[in-house]
């Protein structure tokens, strides 16, 4: 079973349920109770279904947590709680443990409230008084009653049955009353921490609950799910809200936004079944809203306002807006205009136009829907433009993947309305500053366009063996990409669909419109080429060694004191790349120690500096050299589905909580009290445990909730930003030009120790670090590494802080503090 903080509501209330009627039915049995009885219910023989395909490839990768199937499943029928209860109770050596009365507790409370609430107001539909009203808490009432006194006398006395008035029933109640109170009550809320009574050992027969069809059993589901997703919903609107005051980053924050509907998906699987048994989402909403309505003391008359087209009473917006009934409505409306081959054309102004500036709170209802209406309607043409004209598109968030499922299956999912309602939320707390997230993804692509252009121009006759030709095709693909992009591949589908519909497109058609109004599409796709320039950033200075062999020297010369300057724009690389991605073991401290780590670090022996080589040598290791880790383990998950377009799409609440354990930042500090700080975690031990984590070993974050597993994975993405963004290619120009500018000022010293032997050719810059550090094993000097402490000072001075100019000029200033004699960024 999935640890209890990753299990959603509805899916822990069938779980109590399934638990108590298999707790009767086993004690029954084990008590002489007669099978003819007990089985009278539907007997379902179990079969083992065989995996195949990749299915059955995952499943092997996969630890078996789970018992094998039982042989038989027998369904335990509502009205046979009782008799079972009776017969178990009459048997004097039987006791009940406190878990199975806590159990049957939560139940009661999750359940009770709701249809006595309802039968109270005054004009309730019939098809809403013909619910079961408090049928099955009758049942569960009277078991609760029955076997009471028959608890352990040894364990503290359960609380009685739950009424009306207890604080646990009003606070359910009054979720229905009011969807901002997100938890249906203490006990349900904690049921995890308590363990479920389990069938009698040896009882190889699995027993479940009769399956509950009723309409208040779809309204207490239904009730569950609408709490779990909108803790999700309140923690997406936490996330939006941190990055409109410039807290977070915006591809973080689309990233765990989509993380975060995903998640909210999967807590649908359970609930949405249910939904086709009554007529459809559509229809299920309307009775949730009605429902709503009532228990707002509304009567029916007043929900449903005839002077209105469409009968909808709009001052009750805001209650409706927790019911996602007018969402639904309007993604509802899609549907018609969805034709074969065809591409919606939205026209600018067809339902008027949404003003951000405007003050929302100051509006009507019917004008908070018209802008619901506004947005929607634009974005839904920009989505079908996508769907249907451009092939490859870079990323997809959960609202565009909702709506191509919705071209092919023409229904609408409950997630699909959920990221609806999540695109509008983003909207509101944004408002006027919607747009510039576009503008952070166009200033951002055009940085990483120059910045393939300035290496090819840097490499124009710099070459060399472990860099082929086919990576210099693969970064110009990735600049025609850039600009495939920047020049919006759907406006050019709706240009055409324009031609072909009326000769020519409107003036005032909009270029990149998808991008601008969706911030969780701009944000994805400055994450899918932010990661592809960083993986591409570390593989070139892997090939040529530049940034590591860099950091040997400036690191010996550091330890010797011989600088009079800190060259912020390593110290800033070394601190988020920690020193395990340069150096075998700890830093060394000395010279001897420094040629010995250099040469572990090229992955080869001292012998190749010797005078005793025979022949022309090959300088490069055939083992080739140690690179710098991979970095950033957090946002790096991510990139087979946002970059790679392949990997995982369905994330569960177990994924997230994986991919969260591997990050290396933590917060201290207190939201509430102003004093939050992010920090990278420098514990030896702590990473230790996260490198445990990265291979399955354990698990920190298997008791968070979903909105809580996102508020995590929205502080180790936002940890990690800096070290995805920082422009390694620049880093590797600029430690060439150090190598460059040390081996021309070193080379008479060089060639007077070595003879020009020492380098055959630029390609072989690194080994000069090498060669400074041999002269003290050498003739037991260290003239070498004094000589280039002048040029090395002089480069810092004027060269040292590129990477930080051009972080600044991204929206991101580093400031360095002194702890210790360290500098840290």
């Amino acid at each position: 079973m999935p640890p209890p903080g990753l299990v959603s509501s509805y899916q822990q209330y069938k779980e109590d349920t399934d638990s108590i009627a298999a707790w009767l039915a086993s004690t029954a049995k084990s008590c002489g109770y007669p099978s003819d009885l007990l089985i009278n219910g539907p007997t379902i023989k179990a079969t083992s279904a065989r995996l195949k395909g990749k299915a059955r490839a995952e499943a092997k990768k996969k630890p078996s947590t789970t018992k094998p199937s039982p042989a038989h499943k027998y369904i335990i029928k509502i009205k046979d709680f009782v008799p079972l209860a009776e017969f178990v109770a009459s048997k004097r050596d039987v006791s009940i443990s406190n878990s199975f009365m806590a159990t049957l507790r939560r139940v009661i409370i999750a359940r009770g409230g709701f249809g006595e609430k309802l039968a109270e107001q005054g004009s309730v539909p019939d098809e809403l008084s013909d619910a079961k009203h408090g049928y099955f808490v009758g049942i569960l009432e009277k078991v609760f009653e029955v076997l009471k006194p028959r608890v352990k006398t040894k364990e503290t006395a359960p609380s009685p049955v739950p009424s009306s008035d207890e604080p646990g029933v009003s606070d359910f109640v009054n979720q229905f009353a009011s969807l901002q109170v997100y938890e249906p009550s203490d006990d349900f809320l904690n049921a995890p921490d308590l363990e479920r009574p389990k069938p009698l050992e040896g009882d190889k027969i699995a027993y479940e609950a009769e399956p509950a069809d009723s309409l208040e059993d779809l309204f207490v589901a239904l009730t569950m799910l609408i709490n779990d997703v909108n803790k999700i919903r309140s923690r997406i609107e936490w996330i939006w809200t941190n990055y409109r005051d410039g807290f977070f980053d915006l591809a973080a924050a689309a990233v765990a936004t989509n993380t975060a509907i995903d998640l909210a998906r999967h807590l649908t699987d359970d609930v949405e079944p249910l939904f086709k048994d009554h007529g459809g989402l559509w229809k299920v909403l309307n009775k949730w809203y009605l429902v709503q309505m009532l228990m707002k003391g509304y009567d029916v008359s007043d929900i449903f306002n005839e002077d209105s087209a469409d009968n909808f009473n709009y001052d009750t917006y805001d209650i409706a807006d927790g019911t996602y009934i007018l969402t639904c409505r309007l993604v509802s409306a899609f549907i018609p205009v969805i034709q074969p081959d065809n591409i919606p054309l939205y026209k600018d102004g067809m339902f008027g136009y949404y003003d951000p500036q405007s003050d929302r709170a100051s509006k009507t209802g019917y004008q908070k829907f018209e802008e619901d209406r506004i947005l929607l309607m634009t974005i839904f043409g920009e989505h079908m433009a996508v769907v249907r004209g451009v092939a490859n598109y870079p990323v997809e968030d959960e609202f565009l993947r909702g709506i191509q499922e919705l071209t092919n299956t023409r229904e609408i999912s409950f997630c699909l309305v959920f990221a609806a309602q999540i695109f509008l939320d983003i909207h509101y707390i944004l408002r006027e500053h919607a747009g510039k997230c576009l503008e952070t993804l166009q200033k951002n692509l055009k940085f990483f366009d120059r910045e393939i252009e300035e290496y090819f121009k840097f490499h124009k006759n710099l070459k060399i063996e472990n860099w082929p030709a086919s990576n210099d095709h693969m970064l110009r693909e990735y600049q025609r990409k850039i600009k495939w992009v920047l020049d919006d591949p759907g406006y050019k589908v709706k240009a055409k669909a324009y031609e072909k519909l009326s000769g020519h497109a409107p003036l005032s058609m909009e270029k990149n419109l998808l991008l601008k109004t969706s911030p969780i599409l701009s944000g994805l796709m400055l994450y899918h080429f932010r990661s592809e320039i960083w993986d591409i950033g570390i593989a070139l200075a892997n090939a040529w060694g530049s940034i590591t062999y860099s950091l040997h020297l400036y690191n010996a010369l550091r330890s010797a004191n011989l600088l009079t300057r800190t060259w912020k724009d390593m110290d800033l690389v070394r601190t988020l790349l920690g020193d395990s991605s340069f150096f075998v073991g700890d830093a060394p401290k000395t010279l001897s120690q420094s040629m010995k780590k250099f040469c572990l670090q090229m992955g080869t022996t001292m012998a190749v500096f010797t005078n005793k080589r025979r022949g022309k040598v090959s300088l490069e290791s055939r083992a080739g050299p140690r690179g710098i880790k991979d970095g950033a383990p957090v946002s790096s998950m991510f990139m087979d589905r946002y970059l790679r377009g392949k990997g995982q799409v369905d994330w569960s609440p177990e994924h997230v909580a994986k991919i969260v354990d591997l990050g290396l930042w933590e917060t201290e500090g207190s939201e509430e009290e102003g004093t939050l700080m992010l920090g990278q975690i420098d514990d030896p031990e702590k990473i230790k445990q996260k490198a445990k984590a990265k291979h399955g070993k354990g698990s920190e974050k298997t008791n968070l909730s979903p909105d809580q597993l996102i508020r995590a994975l929205m502080f180790s993405l936002q940890g990690e930003t800096l070290e995805l963004s920082l422009p390694y290619i620049s880093m590797h120009r600029e430690c060439w030009s150090f190598l460059r500018a040390v081996q021309k000022h070193c080379d008479p010293l060089l060639r007077q120790i070595y003879t020009a032997a020492y380098i055959e050719r630029e390609a072989q810059l690194c080994w000069v670090v090498g060669w400074i550090f041999f002269e003290h094993l050498k003739v037991g000097t260290a003239t070498l590494l004094v000589e280039a402490q002048g040029t090395v000072d002089e480069f810092i001075r004027t060269e040292g802080t590129t990477v930080l100019g051009l972080l600044d000029k991204l929206g991101m200033p580093i400031e360095f503090k002194t702890q210790g004699g360290a500098q840290t960024a």
